[in-house]
């Protein structure tokens, strides 16, 4: 068999097979993205809160997933939800839980970090016109805090994107896996398909930069920090 020789690759049964993982993926990181949001938004809001009784776990929380091994991260929730829990996790569900609490901690800083750049005369002008302080918030902050984020969110989510083929190692049918299961068949040559996953995971995420470029400069009128 010839070198330049791809048909077996890029045959039906190998496309099909290819293309099942890919939905896999993606969803995979529409639900890890959903949870992420919500989890990050909620732990973000808890970090800033005066109380330290809620101020303090999400602080505790954040500090700690941010410092782990994503790998480790899903180890522990797929090998210790039996022992610790009494829960015997499915593969899809365990990369789902640790997928988005791993990224939640990260969606949180992110967050936390938007909401704090709203100027503070904004607020003042807010309260002044006799917006109460839940209305200044949901009306007029975090809708200026969430269009600043947009872009950093878009670069988490391409690191999502990434950290999907992680789960390979508890099993989970997404695209990596099914590129490592045609390397394990005739006729063995794991070049050509690695290349390949490669081209499509660079189209997906070099697209989704295009847009966060477009988002930040929409955001700052074309001026980037340098």
């Amino acid at each position: 068999m010839s070198a330049l020789d791809l048909g077996w690759l890029l045959n039906a049964g190998v496309m099909r097979l290819l293309a099942g993982g890919l939905a896999m993926t993606f969803a995979l990181t529409a639900l890890s993205a959903v949870l992420a949001f919500v989890l990050g938004t909620a732990l973000a809001l808890a970090r800033m809160s005066r109380l330290r009784a809620v101020r303090w776990p999400a602080a505790l929380y954040i500090d700690v997933i941010r410092s782990l091994p994503l790998l480790l991260i899903i180890f522990t929730v797929y090998f210790a939800s039996k022992p610790l829990l009494d829960l015997n996790l499915d593969p899809f569900p365990a990369a789902v839980i640790a997928l988005s609490g791993f990224t939640a901690a990260v969606v949180a800083e992110i967050m936390r970090a938007g909401i704090l750049s709203v100027d503070r005369g904004v607020i003042q002008a807010a309260e002044a016109q006799g917006f109460a302080p839940p209305q200044v918030f949901l009306l007029i902050r975090f809708p200026i805090a969430l269009r600043r984020m947009v872009p950093a969110l878009l670069s988490q989510l391409i690191a999502l994107i990434k950290s999907t083929s992680l789960v390979v190692v508890i099993g989970v049918h997404e695209f990596f896996e099914r590129a490592i299961l045609i390397t394990t068949s005739p006729p063995y040559r794991p070049l050509p398909v690695y290349v390949l996953v490669a081209v499509v995971y660079f189209a997906i995420n070099y697209a989704l930069s295009l847009l966060s470029r477009r988002l930040e400069d929409a955001t700052t009128g074309g001026v980037r920090a340098t």
